[in-house]
């Protein structure tokens, strides 16, 4: 079903829904951060406090890993079926496994439930190639991909200020929560159901609302959509309903009065003729068939381009390396204090012993200057120092807030001024750097990719990988950090880690930005420059093409 009046080159409306729908999942994925050392800590499977932070990363791990196993799955069937109805099927599968994490009883059901969430979500590639098809104009991908992001930044928010003030009810909230009930026997289940609620919210709101974005799909019934428009029509009537009348009152044209009749609005937009000078043909919807001139002219598509790779290694590393800050600085700052003074800069252990509703505190800050980051300072950021250096730059400096992180554990534990004031200080830097490098890199992503046709399968294998890094990370992370305390030797994970960014930040130096080709319409007579996302258009007078030759025997173009 299209839309019933054509799509903005920035269709704000859209981009709403979609945000909602994105909200959803920070909040759930975060709300566990604050609770989880003591979650472990309450299921009794460790030895000692050291083998805690291998457990947390297992529980964050398993998400991915199972998401790991279907990304690829739900991005090639979202191609096929259309996106909406892989988000939505996301979103009931995220609640469903918030309900089972907060119910489960032990430690092993805690993780299936979180994989089976995982196995159930496949929306981080769906949402990236969404936006993709909703704003496919460069010049507004900086603002368009950086909202995503504002939208996790938000969520995280959220997210860990439910799961640190909801989580153990009982013992926060005797008041209103008796001890034998069912908040008692499971203390984080509180937090979950939240989650959950919150869930099926914003799967209402995208059946309701949500247009789809396929090209080849959009004219596909909706009944959701249809319940969705007569909802959006009663409240017009309803809130302005005295504009309405006044314009069927009014016989003359005015200032106000729209330009285009009501019957006006509801025609979808027009299918561009078959001689249009397009190469593009793959991109129409199955209803305007191509005629055979265009057939013969279509471009076969090579879908992983050696770009195309290394953008999904970079997304692949950045995915490794992020996931663990937020995991070991959880595990680093509830771990309790060394009872052993600290000398050497090498063999040192430590912690701080902060409880849940501080740690909760700590990642809504990170949310609060992320959601600051991305509505102010990002796009013009962005706009000023360029896409790749800004992604370059980024990569390469990323390393040394894992090298200086531990060092945390010098500052004196009975100065909370100067404790806090460091911990805010790094996270600050932590969280602006997450803030530009993933917009980034799906802005070079979706650039690099040869067609939107694609892209879902594009974005699906990527999300595979990140979901793969995401799974290896926490409990590689975990194991090195509890083989690092039991030795005396802390910083081992996190320089580990810090490798690891520090070989990101090298391959993003093959990351370039050249991803234009170039058609001949025979029909049309005319030269024309076929972008990354399928837009097609004349060649304007004083441009240049510029080829270029590789050794591999590919041809690149440059306008």
């Amino acid at each position: 079903m299209p839309p019933r009046t054509a799509r903005p080159d920035f269709p704000v409306h859209q981009l709403i829904v979609l945000s909602i729908c994105r909200l959803v999942e920070p909040i759930a994925f975060t709300s566990i951060y604050p609770y989880i050392y003591y979650m472990v800590a309450h299921f009794h499977v460790t030895r000692n406090d050291a083998e805690i932070a291998m457990w947390t990363g297992g529980s964050i791990a398993a998400f991915a890993f199972a998401e790991m196993l279907t990304g690829m799955m739900w991005g090639k069937l979202s191609d096929r079926v259309g996106r909406k109805p892989v988000l939505i099927g996301g979103l009931l599968g995220t609640g469903l496994s918030m309900l089972l994490f907060g119910l489960a009883p032990s430690m092993p059901l805690a993780l299936t439930a979180r994989a089976l969430g995982g196995l159930l979500n496949g929306n981080v590639g769906v949402i990236q190639t969404t936006v993709a098809e909703l704003v496919p104009k460069r010049e507004y991908q900086p603002r368009a991909f950086s909202l995503m992001p504002f939208i996790w930044s938000l969520g995280s928010i959220i997210g860990p200020t439910l799961g640190g003030m909801l989580a153990e009810p009982v013992s926060h909230y005797p008041e209103y929560f008796s001890k034998g009930g069912l908040f008692d026997r499971f203390p984080y289940f509180l937090p979950n159901l939240v989650c959950a609620s919150i869930c099926i919210v914003g799967a209402l709101n995208g059946i309701l609302f949500l247009d789809e974005t396929h090209p080849g799909l959009i004219d596909k019934p909706d009944r959701g959509r249809e319940v969705g428009f007569l909802i959006q029509d009663a409240l017009s009537r309803i809130f302005f309903w005295r504009s309405t009348k006044k314009d069927e009152d009014t016989t003359g044209a005015t200032e106000t009065s729209p330009l285009l009749g009501p019957s006006t609005t509801l025609t979808p937009p027009r299918t561009p003729p078959s001689s249009s000078p397009t190469i593009a043909a793959d991109s129409r919807p199955p209803s305007s068939a191509p005629s055979s001139t265009s057939q013969k002219q279509r471009v076969p598509v090579k879908t992983w381009t050696p770009q195309v790779l290394h953008n999904v290694f970079a997304y692949a590393i950045i995915a490794f390396h992020s996931i663990t800050f937020d995991q070991l600085l959880s595990v680093f700052l509830q771990s309790p204090a060394s009872s052993t003074r600290l000398r050497s800069p090498l063999v040192f252990t430590g912690g701080f012993g902060l409880d849940t509703q501080t740690m909760g505190v700590l990642f809504s800050y990170q949310g609060i200057l992320s959601t600051l980051f991305q509505f102010l300072v990002f796009t013009p950021f962005v706009h000023f120092f360029g896409v790749l250096r800004t992604f370059r730059f980024v990569t390469i400096t990323y390393p040394f807030i894992y090298l200086l992180t531990p060092y945390i554990a010098f500052l004196p534990h009975d100065n909370d001024g100067l404790l806090f004031t460091v911990i805010y200080i790094v996270l600050s830097f932590k969280t602006i750097y997450g803030c530009l490098i993933y917009p980034l890199n799906s802005i070079l992503l979706t650039n690099a990719a040869p067609s939107l046709l694609v892209l879902g399968s594009i974005n699906g294998a990527a999300g595979s990988v990140a979901s793969c890094m995401r799974a290896i990370a926490p409990i590689a992370s975990g194991w090195l950090y509890s083989k690092g305390v039991e030795n005396g030797v802390m910083i081992l994970s996190w320089w580990v880690v810090g490798l690891v960014a520090a070989i990101g930040g090298v391959q993003g130096l093959w990351i370039t930005e050249d991803n234009v080709e170039v058609g001949k319409d025979e029909e049309a007579g005319k030269i024309v420059a076929v972008v990354a996302e399928d837009a097609v258009r004349n060649l304007e007078p004083g441009e240049l093409v510029v080829v270029e030759t590789t050794r591999d025997g590919e041809v690149h173009v440059r306008v």
